[in-house]
């Protein structure tokens, strides 16, 4: 990883820094001590697998900030570390897995509610014509067809929402 900079010190003559770090809490170091001493960075740039990634220059205000990351990082570990219930993380995982099944089914039932009223509409307003009667027929099968799948859809909703009623919580 490399940390490359352009600074402006008290004299005000710009002065480009290059230099190999080993981590970033060093790299984060570095630009505190520079800022410390009364330069100004103007620009920074951290180079680590090709990727060059600027940083935010208003965020070194001389503080050093390594032992805050190392503190950060023992937090973090320490919470980590934590055992979590293994049943709660379970049941987090049935209660997003129930609500998205019974979404899922809420959605098709809407679907085919729509594509019943919608058909039954086109039936009523179909003009007579010699074709007429076949056209109903036609209709009628896939509002047979759609009342079929309606009628699965409810029941596997209600068979969703019986399993997992403990999960479920609909307000």
């Amino acid at each position: 990883m490399f940390l490359l900079s352009v600074t402006m010190d008290r004299e005000g003559n710009f002065r480009p820094f290059f230099c190999h770090v080993p981590e970033l809490e060093a790299a984060f170091d570095v630009l505190g001590t520079i800022t410390a001493t009364g330069d100004v960075l103007i620009s920074v740039d951290l180079i680590d697998n090709g990727q060059r990634t600027p940083l935010p220059v208003e965020a070194f205000d001389g503080e050093p900030v390594g032992t805050h990351i190392k503190n950060l990082e023992h937090d973090w570990q320490a919470l980590l570390n934590k055992p979590i219930s293994l049943k709660s993380a379970h049941n987090r995982l049935l209660t997003g897995f129930s609500r998205l099944l019974h979404a899922t089914y809420q959605t098709r039932i809407d679907w085919l509610e729509l594509a019943i009223d919608d058909t039954n509409s086109r039936i009523r307003d179909l003009p007579h014509t010699p074709h007429w009667e076949s056209c109903c027929v036609r209709l009628e099968l896939q509002i047979t067809l759609y009342l079929r799948q309606l009628e699965q859809a409810q029941i596997g909703q209600r068979r969703i929402d019986k399993r997992f009623a403990t999960y479920l919580d609909y307000d």
